[in-house]
């Protein structure tokens, strides 16, 4: 392939270009920015989206954004902590109550719940619910606000090659027309389910849409009399009745808890759109299985359709390892669950490390590559878990054989019906309780090191419902709040972090690993913890090797000498 443009802008060797300014590509700016490596970001668009996308960011993602410090300025621009998430499945809002309901806890009662249960089993972060509006536009103020970022919206990437030491991706000003080629040392593809730098290098997707097709329509509205008629909620979810062909009718989202709402009306594929108007699309999911629920409507803020797509990349990289991808670009998944773009923003913590380390010269050869060997299976366990949450949802009404005439009768009938739809809801409400799918994955890349402690063999086990605490090599360090009521995970470093369990006897195990650092040149941060009994049985080893996004890279009970520190650190940081 060649590259043609009238301009050539090469970035210095110490800058990453990153190609999409969503959350993903924004949040690895960010995220270099916290490990020392300036980025130029473009983005096609000239604003921010308008589409509210995802509303939920996930508790390892708060616990993300508490180590690049931005945790607390989300949370003051999303729905209050005290509202719930309660998610509410309906016959239609004709009907007096819901059929059953998902009491999901506020971050308030998820901070309660975590500083009650201090196990090890639980996130440091309760999660947050924000609108992708919100918080997009957001993040891209922080960017701009941020030195090491270079934001520049409204150029387009139209191609883009590797080279031997550096990647090129030529782009066109949206406004002017005008091309120009960005040189660098590395790209990142930040760009979205039809990324221009997968295509670029002829990435194929594994997977491709799936039967389902949906007008979404995100609106105003204060008629909260009768859009709360059953409750307050977060989520309510409206099947057809089985006659009807089965399946899901749709959804209704509160998005702030005071006007804006977006519903989401499932229609057949190939469907014309135009035959129903928006609000014609709102009364209908309202109204469930019965006639179309008027509300009254303020505004329409936007309307779209789109069709899901379950697929994962077959590579996260180009084969010389100057263009990688993140986010949407290297998957797509259906949105129950949330996993999609907080998928994106573990990658873009993951990602930025990694490439800081290579940069800054003390990532070895083999730190780019165990990229993809980390994350490319996690999307395709997220994936899967969210297919098969969105596939209990979808046969629903198939299964169950809910009918209209029946279900919201007061009859025997009626009554079954109600009880075997409340019955099989709660015994799949995996969509946002799967903590083990969130963060209970193990990365079994060539950096993560095994010790003594794991010559058995014995990874953890993995529950999709549970996250089970463990230091085993690539696991997430567990969150454990010391005697002094700080969290652990306060403790880390931006770069490498080794906790020692100090017991009193005499240790120079943590004299090891910095002479070791030193000879290496590994950045490393050394904490000594005393009397902490409790985190210790939790953790489970007396040295824990923790990387800079607070997964483990080794664990052991001693270290013997120097070059054994060094051979540790060294295959931690992608040099064997």
């Amino acid at each position: 392939m060649t590259i043609e443009a009238s301009f050539v802008e090469e970035l210095p060797s110490d800058t990453v270009l990153i190609v999409g300014g969503g959350p993903v590509g924004l949040v690895l700016a960010t995220t270099l920015a916290h490990h020392g490596v300036k980025s130029v970001l473009i983005e096609r668009n000239l604003t921010t989206t308008r589409w509210p996308k995802m509303d939920l960011t996930i508790a390892r993602s708060m616990e993300i954004f508490r180590c690049l410090g931005i945790a607390n300025g989300l949370r003051q621009r999303g729905v209050p902590s005290h509202f719930p998430f309660t998610c509410l499945f309906s016959s239609g809002l004709h009907a007096d109550r819901p059929i059953t309901s998902w009491t999901l806890p506020s971050v308030d009662e998820f901070a309660a719940q975590i500083a009650a249960t201090n196990d090890g089993t639980m996130p440091l972060e309760p999660w947050q619910r924000v609108s992708q509006e919100v918080f997009e536009a957001w993040l891209k103020e922080l960017g701009e606000e941020n030195p090491m970022i270079d934001v520049r919206f409204g150029w387009k990437a139209t191609t883009a090659r590797e080279l031997d030491d550096s990647a090129e991706v030529q782009i066109t000003d949206a406004r002017t027309g005008a091309e120009k080629t960005i040189r660098s040392r590395y790209a990142v593809g930040c760009d979205g389910a039809n990324s221009v730098l997968r295509n670029s290098l002829g990435i194929e997707l594994d997977g491709g849409p799936i039967s389902a097709y949906a007008i979404l329509v995100h609106f105003k509205s204060k008629d909260l009399t009768r859009l709360r008629k059953q409750g307050q909620f977060w989520h309510v979810f409206f099947p057809n009745d089985a006659a009807s062909g089965g399946s899901v009718k749709g959804a209704i989202i509160a998005q702030d808890e005071i006007d804006t709402w977006t519903v989401h009306r499932f229609v057949p594929v190939g469907f014309d759109d135009s035959q129903i108007t928006s609000e014609e699309a709102v009364y209908s999911v309202l109204g469930g299985m019965g006639e179309p629920y008027r509300i009254d409507i303020d505004e329409i803020l936007v309307r779209s359709t789109w069709r899901p797509s379950i697929a994962v990349a077959e590579s996260y990289a180009g084969p010389k390892q100057r263009v990688l991808l993140a986010g949407d670009a290297c998957h797509q998944t259906v949105p129950t669950g949330g996993y999609g773009m907080n998928m994106g923003i573990a990658e873009a913590f993951d990602l930025g490390w990694k490439l800081a380390a290579t940069i800054s010269g003390w990532g070895g050869p083999q730190l780019l590559s165990s990229y993809e060997a980390d994350r490319r299976p996690v999307a395709q366990m997220s994936v899967q878990w969210s297919q098969r949450h969105m596939g209990n949802l979808m046969v629903l009404s198939k299964k169950l054989q809910l009918d209209a005439d029946i279900v919201d009768s007061d009859t025997d009938a009626g009554k079954d019906m109600r009880k075997t739809w409340h019955d099989y809801c709660q015994l799949n409400d995996g969509h946002n309780k799967s903590t083990g799918v969130e963060m209970g994955y193990r990365y079994q890349s060539s950096i993560c090191v095994p010790s003594e402690l794991d010559c058995d063999g014995s990874a953890p086990e993995f529950d999709a419902r549970r996250y089970i605490p463990s230091t085993y090599p690539g696991c997430r360090a567990p969150h454990v709040f010391l005697k002094d009521g700080t969290p652990i995970f306060d403790q880390y470093g931006r770069k490498f972090t080794l906790v020692e369990f100090h017991d009193g006897t005499a240790s120079s195990a943590v004299e090891l690993f910095q002479l070791a650092a030193l000879k290496r040149n590994v950045p490393l941060k050394t904490v000594s913890l005393h009397g902490e009994d409790h985190t210790h049985q939790i953790w489970g080893a007396k040295l824990v090797l923790v990387r800079p996004d607070g997964f483990v890279s080794w664990h052991g009970n001693e270290m013997q000498d120097v070059n054994t520190a060094l051979l540790i650190l060294a295959q931690a940081v992608g040099d064997m």
